[in-house]
């Protein structure tokens, strides 16, 4: 990953706030424009990247996953998703809410032949999220 393919983001739309990070092709890192100092979403693109670098990544995150995994051995690491999403064909997201003090949404995109291919990850909910009965 050459520094020179990493592009700036500012003023990026993302989970109805406004982002500013980096990204290297569909791997992101981000953090809310109102708190720049802290990171707060990541999406890693698995497929794109070397496979050591995107485990050191996973790893990095503390995760208990690798690239290639299917939904069934997902599930058995992390348990049944909170919801499933499907936005092509082949592919479905898998989204987990993790922790209890300070929890997280994992969302895990399977490849229905390449299995685990794509991961984010943010706080849930996010620290200016608005409530139903704020808006």
């Amino acid at each position: 990953m050459a520094a020179e393919h990493l592009e700036q983001l500012r003023g990026w739309e993302y989970l109805e706030r406004c982002w500013i990070g980096e990204a290297w092709g569909f791997t992101e890192w981000l953090r809310l424009e109102s708190a720049p100092e802290v990171t707060r979403s990541v999406a890693i693109d698995l497929v794109a990247l070397p496979e050591s670098t995107a485990q050191n990544m996973i790893d990095a995150l503390r995760l208990p996953l690798r690239a290639g995994l299917n939904q069934q051995e997902i599930t058995g690491i992390l348990g049944e998703p909170t919801d499933t999403e499907r936005f092509v064909r082949d592919r479905v997201t898998l989204v987990f809410r993790i922790g209890a003090a300070e929890p997280y949404e994992l969302g895990c995109t399977v490849h229905e032949e390449q299995g685990l291919i794509y991961l984010t990850m943010h706080p849930t909910p996010l620290p200016d999220q608005l409530t139903a009965s704020s808006r």
